[in-house]
C-alpha cells in the first residue's frame, strides 16, 4: 500500500489543504496526487531542480478563501451533523478538504470522491444515482474507479457558464442531507465565483 502526504490545519474545525489517501498499488490515485516522491526517503545530495521543472499551469479553480467559506457555511448551517466538505479544481484536484469537529476522515475522502466524481462527468452526483442503479455500463464504469461515486453530494461550480470546481458533502446522516447542506455551501459563494 501507498500512504499519501497529509497536510493538517487546526482550529475550530480540522481543515486539509491537500488530501490523504490509502491505495492498493494498483488502484487509481486521484488528480494531483503524484504519490510518494523519491521512495518517501529524503535523499542526501538533491541534485537541483531545472527552472520551471515541476511547475504546471494551475487548473481553474475558485479562490481558497471562496472555498473556505463554502466549507464553513455547510459546517454552519448543517451543523447537527458530523460531515465534511470537500472543494476540487477543474481537474478534480482537492484543493480543501474540511472535517467538522467529531467528524470521522473517512467522509473527507468521501466528500473528495463525490466532488472528482461531479467533475468526471460534469453534472451534479445526484443526477447519477438512479443511473447508477438502472445503467449496468455506468455502474461498472463506476466501479471500476475507485475514485468515482454515484451518491448524492457532489455539486459542480461554476463560473461564467464553465465549471471551475465541484464541492463534495459526505456526513449528513440519517437522512441523506450531503446535496442539500452542499448546495447552502454553493449559495454562499456562487455570485461571487469569476
Amino acid at each position: 500500500m501507498r500512504h499519501k502526504a497529509i497536510a493538517v490545519l487546526t482550529g475550530t474545525a480540522t481543515l486539509l489543504l491537500t488530501t490523504s489517501l490509502v491505495l492498493a498499488d494498483d488502484a487509481a490515485p486521484l488528480p494531483g496526487d503524484h504519490g510518494r516522491m523519491m521512495g518517501g526517503i529524503f535523499p542526501a545530495n538533491l541534485p537541483p531542480r531545472p527552472p520551471g521543472a515541476m511547475q504546471q499551469p494551475a487548473a481553474p479553480a475558485p479562490p481558497i478563501a471562496l472555498a473556505v467559506k463554502a466549507a464553513e457555511t455547510v459546517a454552519k448551517e448543517c451543523s447537527q451533523y458530523k460531515l465534511a466538505v470537500a472543494v476540487v479544481n477543474s481537474k478534480g484536484e482537492p484543493i480543501l478538504v474540511y472535517l467538522s469537529d467529531g467528524s470521522e476522515a473517512s467522509h473527507g475522502f468521501t466528500a473528495v470522491r463525490k466532488a472528482y466524481t461531479a467533475i468526471t462527468f460534469q453534472v451534479p452526483t445526484s443526477e447519477l444515482v438512479v443511473k447508477g442503479q438502472q445503467d449496468a455500463d455506468f455502474a461498472a464504469r463506476i466501479k471500476a474507479d475507485p475514485n468515482l461515486m454515484a451518491f448524492k453530494g457532489g455539486i459542480p461550480l461554476k463560473a461564467g457558464g464553465q465549471i471551475i470546481g465541484a464541492i463534495g458533502v459526505s456526513g449528513a446522516e440519517p437522512g441523506g442531507h450531503d446535496d442539500e447542506c452542499g448546495l447552502k455551501g454553493v449559495a454562499a459563494i456562487k455570485d461571487q465565483l469569476k
